[in-house]
């Protein structure tokens, strides 16, 4: 009949009880104010990684391509440019590698093997070398193209 003061609503639920209701309920309020926070933030996030791989594939193409142009241009002795055309290659190699390098950082895993980088670098070496003591070049002029056609190929494919 008559009711207390503590006892508010159906009269089972003790005033300390709604107050314990009250501050779970704001809690669980402000837990999924942080969530859907986070969401919202994490997103542009998740598409700038996204733009950063999709970045380092087209550089790493466009190195290849360049480097591959540049070798196709070389000529079959050895020519007075030819130095300076396989500097350029191998400007192309060190960035690709830097480029797969930092791929390997971010995602994990690289674009290419570092191995069949650091292949092409000896290739390129090898070529210098021969190119130094004045000797035919077609061999190395020929093994450089091939594999910048191979890795070309590899990075043709990549997405």
């Amino acid at each position: 009949m008559y009711r207390r003061y503590s006892q508010v609503g159906d009269g089972n639920m003790s005033l300390s009880q709604m107050n314990r209701n009250r501050i779970r309920n704001i809690i669980i309020l402000l837990l999924l104010a942080a969530v859907v926070a986070l969401l919202v933030l994490s997103i542009p996030m998740l598409q700038g990684k996204n733009n950063t791989h999709k970045l380092y594939i087209s550089q790493m193409q466009k190195e290849c391509k360049e480097a591959y142009a540049d070798t196709a241009s070389l000529s079959r002795t050895a020519g007075a440019d030819s130095a300076q055309i396989l500097a350029r290659v191998r400007c192309n190699v060190h960035a690709m590698r830097v480029i797969n390098n930092l791929s390997n950082t971010e995602n994990g895993h690289p674009f290419v093997e570092d191995a069949k980088l650091q292949s092409l670098l000896n290739e390129v070496d090898r070529f210098l070398g021969v190119l130094s003591t004045g000797m035919a070049t077609g061999e190395n002029a020929t093994a450089l193209q091939t594999a910048l056609s191979e890795l070309q190929e590899i990075v043709g494919n990549l997405e």
